[in-house]
């Protein structure tokens, strides 16, 4: 007995039923990219805008407020702060960070997941809470308050590193380290010369992400910086609670340009995905 053909009007149903569906989620993921850059596109036109007032859409066109940005004192030196401290982050997350991936890679074994699991967890608690209790630890260690802000930039910058260092560990051979080991090569020498090289493009990745996470921080440097040492988004945050003019769009915008710029070069070489699995 043959079976019963599918009708043409069913069939026509179902794709249009599928085309619909297509369609309707499309709209839907479109209007969330909009919900989310909706604000990022209003600040950089904002940032152009000629008068006082932070108006959209701007009344004209002028880089007076780029200007007045690089004619702030106080801007200027929270900026060369936050990329100083960045820098010193970035450098020492990545250090840890690759002697702990290649430790939960190489040495773990079975015990991996519950390894990068711990070594991740700073991703999955509070920037405040952090914070907050680096600010009390302060308060019974006596640690310079600068040592206690890069420590706490570090602490928050690790997973990030760890997450992108052990991505591009998984991707070289333990034989190559053991046959180097093999003829004569050191464990230190064998990291150096041979595993190093094979994941710079990760390290790199690594070290420029972190960066970004910690140039971006509002938290820890809110509870931990002194005077003299004010990051560069506290500064907008106290000049925003008396003032409120489009210089601070200019200066968001140019921090969104670095990192636009970073985040490109870090897909470029490895993949953001890499980085961003925590």
């Amino acid at each position: 007995m043959s079976a019963k053909p599918t009708s043409a009007p069913s069939a026509r149903y179902l794709n249009a039923s599928s085309a619909v569906a297509r369609y309707g989620m499309g709209v839907l993921i479109t209007a969330i990219y909009v919900f989310l850059l909706a604000p990022v596109v209003i600040i950089v036109f904002t940032s152009f805008n000629p008068t006082e007032s932070n108006t959209f859409p701007p009344t004209g066109f002028s880089l007076r407020w780029y200007g007045a940005f690089l004619e702030s004192s106080s801007f200027i030196e929270a900026f060369k702060f936050s990329v100083w401290l960045g820098a010193i982050a970035a450098v020492g997350a990545t250090t840890i960070g690759f002697l702990s991936s290649y430790a939960i890679v190489r040495f773990l074994g079975r015990r991996r997941e519950a390894g990068q699991s711990l070594a991740l967890l700073p991703v999955m608690i509070p920037h405040i809470l952090i914070s907050i209790s680096l600010l009390l630890a302060l308060t019974i260690v006596p640690f310079p308050e600068l040592g206690g802000l890069i420590v706490g930039h570090v602490i928050i910058c690790l997973p990030f590193t760890i997450a992108g260092i052990t991505a591009s560990l998984e991707g070289v051979d333990e034989q190559l380290e053991l046959a180097a080991m093999t003829l004569g090569a050191s464990r230190l020498r064998t990291l150096w010369e041979v595993v190093i090289p094979l994941i710079a493009p990760g390290l790199l990745s690594a070290l420029i992400f972190a960066f970004i996470v910690s140039f971006g921080d509002v938290y820890i440097a809110l509870f931990l910086s002194g005077p003299g040492r004010t990051t560069l988004p506290i500064e907008i945050f106290s000049y925003m609670q008396w003032e409120s003019t489009p210089v601070v769009a200019a200066i968001t915008t140019v921090q969104i340009m670095l990192i636009v710029t970073l985040g490109l070069v870090v897909e470029r070489l490895v993949g953001l995905r890499k980085i961003m699995r925590v």
